[in-house]
């Protein structure tokens, strides 16, 4: 049965479904730049300290980043 208390409830989980997707968004948002940043800042760095000599591929950590270097990358 669909009685007014039953659709007040349905309304409210509706709007209350409706302010968490709209917080979970804007947290994604703000994830999601902050991502890019990092990962820029990642890329800098890298870029860096290839122009300084160094081997990313002589460690582990260094591997992970050939691994994961974009195609354009050359190591």
């Amino acid at each position: 049965m669909n009685t007014e208390r039953d659709k007040l409830e349905k309304a409210n989980l509706i709007e209350n479904g409706l302010s968490v997707l709209k917080d979970t968004m804007k947290t994604l948002e703000t994830v999601e730049t902050t991502l890019d940043s990092l990962r820029e800042t990642k890329w800098d760095l890298v870029s860096e300290l290839k122009k300084l000599g160094h081997d990313f591929t002589a460690t582990t950590e260094g591997m992970d980043v050939v691994l994961s270097a974009p195609p354009s990358m050359r190591f």
